[in-house]
């Protein structure tokens, strides 16, 4: 009789057994079959969690995916989304450490999720894509790596084919000045990968109305960010009331005057010039004075960033953050006659659209000054030089080399 009962423990273990195993290579092979690597030419791209993206209802869906440069060259590459389902109620979030990049809370209104991304020989770029959690299981689309070869060369792809690219500075930004030319270096913004000129760089000059501009950067949505070379004739207070809250862009009296200049200059050109999203950064600490968080980022912290941390505005035409300016080459208070946004013909110090400090008063916006340094001593409500800003269509084509005798012209 026990000896029955022993045949039948030892049947009802081994039973066991085979089943426990049998769910774990079950669940082995699910996930093996979720795992996709593709192989496209010199890229390998290795999807760990499928290339089919959905939400869940009950979490938050992360998607990892590499991609491996195995040829000798740098190559370029996009991430985008094929047979997409535009949501802007689905949020994701996309974080690279190899790449700086570190998108959060975007939605899925466009396909395209980074542009003209630069990976060098043997580097492995391992991204985490995040879906949030959403009501129900919803298919965004496939992911998609393609190797970009500028066979169709917008502005932006233009840019790039024709500069110097790298994913560092050769100097610190937000520590030291720049004055040799550092070239188009890789960095992020609110929108993906942006690239950005810095230094005493020669080839990004722009013909647009008959005037002459410097390419700032090709935002992450692959417009481009341009601003005028030379002030315009007049100058203007940056604001002219001291009314709630006066120091908020919309508010200012410069942004009535860029307006009014955008019509008097622009307004036949409008089509080719994108409406932009930029940055209104008034946060601030303190009562009587006011100490604005730009200022903390850049004259402690020394870490200025292309992210709003503030209001974002919808415009076609504004200024440069003071952000942007140290991004160029620039430092407080350290003069520099050797970079791009330098100009000896400009008299006056330039305004640019983030403020350093004030009260209730007044308050004193960053500016460019005369020796090429930023500057937070001009109160807002004097007279200084303006240099707008626009933002070029990313669809757009041109002709020339970027060179101040042959510079880039849009091909209308």
């Amino acid at each position: 009789m026990k000896k029955k009962y022993l045949i039948i423990i030892v049947i009802i273990a081994l039973l066991i057994a085979f089943l426990t195993i049998f769910i774990i290579n079950k669940k082995k092979d699910k996930n093996l079959g979720n795992s996709k690597i593709v192989v496209m030419d010199d890229l390998s791209i290795n999807f760990l969690n499928g290339d089919e993206i959905y939400t869940s209802s009950s979490k938050d869906k992360e998607y990892i995916f590499s991609i491996t440069n195995n040829s000798t060259v740098e190559k370029y590459y996009v991430i985008k989304i094929n047979d997409f389902k535009a949501n802007a109620s689905v949020k994701y979030k996309l974080s690279s450490d190899d790449v700086k990049i570190n998108i959060d809370e975007a939605d899925f209104q466009s396909s395209s999720i980074v542009d003209y991304a630069v990976i060098n020989p043997g580097d492995t770029h391992t991204y985490s894509l995040i879906l949030n959690k959403y009501p129900s299981k919803y298919k965004v689309g496939t992911l998609s790596i393609e190797k970009y070869t500028f066979e169709q060369q917008y502005f932006a792809q233009t840019i790039i084919a024709n500069s110097n690219v790298s994913q560092d500075p050769k100097t610190t930004v937000g520590m030291e000045i720049s004055q040799t030319d550092e070239g188009l270096i890789q960095d992020l913004d609110d929108d993906g990968v942006t690239y950005y000129f810095r230094g005493n760089v020669q080839n990004n000059y722009v013909k647009f109305a008959d005037m002459l501009w410097r390419i700032v950067r090709i935002n992450g949505n692959g417009t481009v960010r341009l601003v005028l070379d030379s002030p315009t004739d007049e100058t203007a207070e940056y604001y002219t009331s001291t009314s709630n809250n006066y120091f908020a862009y919309s508010n200012t009296n410069i942004k009535s005057y860029l307006n009014n200049w955008y019509q008097s200059n622009l307004s036949s050109l409008d089509k080719y010039i994108a409406t932009t999203k930029v940055c209104d950064d008034t946060a601030y600490t303190g009562k009587d004075e006011y100490i604005f968080a730009v200022s903390q980022r850049l004259s402690i912290n020394h870490n200025p960033t292309f992210n709003c941390l503030g209001t974002k505005i919808n415009t076609k035409i504004s200024l440069l953050t003071a952000d942007e300016i140290e991004y160029a080459g620039a430092l407080i208070g350290v003069g520099n006659n050797s970079y791009y946004l330098y100009n000896s013909n400009i008299v006056n110090p330039v305004w640019t659209m983030s403020p350093s400090k004030g009260n209730q008063n007044e308050f004193y916006p960053y500016t460019i000054s005369t020796s090429g340094s930023l500057d937070d001593q001009s109160v807002g409500s004097q007279k200084k030089s303006v240099r707008p800003v626009i933002n070029i269509r990313k669809d757009l084509s041109v002709d020339g080399k970027g060179t101040i005798t042959e510079p880039y012209e849009l091909l209308f």
